[in-house]
């Protein structure tokens, strides 16, 4: 089901988010093998929910930090990125497709990482993608 950011007979108006997920590398990759299980279990049962649902258009983890672009002067440059130096990556992300901003949230806040284990960081930013007529409903 695809309601990619236009509005339905029933008068719904639904748009896609980008949902970006952060974590901490040290903390993830320190958890014992078990524990990293049941995250992934979690996490995949969650995706399932949504991609069941139709409201999931796509979910990736990245494999490896990001590279950054910038302008040298006249020149692109490629550097390693982020740019700043921070404990926190993105290190998956969702596009999701729903009715509303808070129903964006509310899967945002239903995130398995989120509540995994006490200190382990992390955080989901959620972001509105424009429609193909420039607005960001």
């Amino acid at each position: 089901m695809s309601h990619s950011g236009h509005i339905y007979p029933n008068g719904a108006f639904y748009v896609k988010y980008l949902m970006l997920v952060y974590g901490n590398e040290e903390i993830w990759g320190s958890l014992p093998d078990a524990d990293l299980a049941t995250l992934i279990g979690a996490v995949d049962a969650f995706n399932e929910r949504l991609r069941a649902s139709g409201e999931l258009v796509d979910v990736q983890g990245l494999v490896t930090r990001a590279r950054a672009v910038r302008m040298a002067g006249d020149t692109p440059v490629v550097t390693d990125g982020p740019y700043l130096e921070a404990k926190e990556y993105v290190g998956s992300y969702l596009v999701v497709d729903v009715d509303s901003e808070q129903r964006a949230l509310e899967i945002a806040r239903s995130y398995p990482g989120l509540r995994f284990g006490p200190g382990t960081g992390g955080g989901i930013e959620v972001w509105p993608l424009m429609t193909r007529d420039g607005a960001d409903h």
